[in-house]
């Protein structure tokens, strides 16, 4: 009897979701940077407030990422309730054709997210990066020749975004914005998560 199995151990969740049309506000009034905080140049234009969610007028969309941060902490990675997740920084980014975003990670966080308020279909794709130190599925320094592409042999796997689409992914896992191909700027919204409260066995924890 053939009763094959794979069991995908240890993986990295992806979690992706179309939220379906929801009131936007007009974002064109913030201020946008290429810069950095710390006077590195983007070329993409990204927000000077690192807390747009804050905002009143964002208060609806707020609370539709924080469900979906909510289920995707509860139902994906089954953290117990008396831990509350919560949104750290949030801003805006817009890229236009040609616009791009090198591999990176994001810091002091442990959940990042992307809500995508307009993403046109040629807007570049979101890639995601093994991290190059995985010994899974095989040392990378072992460069075997694949009969086809999978997500338990690749090195990177891309997702191209549509509008209204969230992703949700582990702040650790390095990721990068292919170009812009379409004269149709891409609008997204970038968001932070940690986690407070009272929780562990042998060392409690008290994050408030």
């Amino acid at each position: 009897m053939n009763d094959r199995k794979v069991i995908p151990l240890f993986s990295t969740p992806l979690y992706v979701n179309n939220l379906g049309n929801f009131n936007k506000p007009d974002l064109r009034f913030l201020d946008y940077t290429h810069k950095t905080p710390t006077g590195e140049s983007f070329s993409f234009l990204t927000s000077v407030d690192k807390n747009v969610l804050e905002r009143p007028d964002l208060a609806s969309i707020r609370t539709l990422i924080m469900n979906e941060i909510n289920y995707c902490a509860r139902e994906v990675y089954g953290v117990a309730g008396n831990v509350e997740f919560y949104i750290t920084n949030s801003w805006i980014n817009i890229y236009g054709r040609g616009d791009q975003a090198g591999a990176h990670m994001h810091n002091n966080s442990l959940l990042s997210g992307v809500l995508y308020l307009q993403a046109p279909g040629a807007g570049g794709e979101i890639v995601f990066h093994r991290d190059v130190q995985s010994q899974l599925p095989f040392p990378p320094v072992l460069d075997l020749d694949m009969g086809i592409y999978n997500i338990y042999n690749c090195k990177s796997w891309p997702y191209q975004p549509k509008t209204n689409d969230i992703c949700i992914f582990p702040s650790i896992v390095s990721h990068s914005v292919q170009p812009n191909d379409s004269d149709e700027a891409r609008w997204s919204l970038a968001f932070n998560v940690f986690v407070r409260g009272s929780f562990g066995g042998l060392h409690k924890l008290h994050i408030k």
